[in-house]
């Protein structure tokens, strides 16, 4: 991908991966928008069953409209404790714990040899 829309802005390939490498513990809006990026990535590295998410991505999203990646939301605020359930919902489906697998347990699953 050479951009990805999170919240209501484009990023770059390269802005992305910032926000993906930037500490989150200070400010929860880059905790949101990197469980967000491995969403949109897992979507379109062909886990097709994106069902159980899509409401998900959709609020965060809208979140990320009001409160702008890099906005300072702290873990204690009434706008994190609003979204913090829709982060926790995106990274268990990034995990493979909802309704596709992550693009890793897919590809550990590909290679993993078979026992017979």
């Amino acid at each position: 991908m050479e951009t990805i829309t999170l919240g209501c802005q484009t990023y770059s390939q390269s802005k992305a991966i910032a926000i993906m490498r930037h500490n989150s513990s200070h400010d929860k809006t880059y905790t949101l928008a990197q469980q967000l990026i491995a969403a949109k990535l897992n979507i379109a590295c062909g886990n097709s069953d994106s069902s159980c998410i899509m409401s998900a991505i959709n609020a965060a999203d809208s979140w990320l409209c009001l409160h702008p990646i890099g906005s300072g939301v702290t873990a204690n605020s009434a706008a994190w404790q609003e979204i913090k359930s829709t982060s926790n919902q995106l990274e268990k489906y990034n995990e493979g714990l909802l309704c596709a697998p992550s693009c890793d347990s897919a590809a550990i699953q590909f290679a993993r040899p078979t026992l017979q």
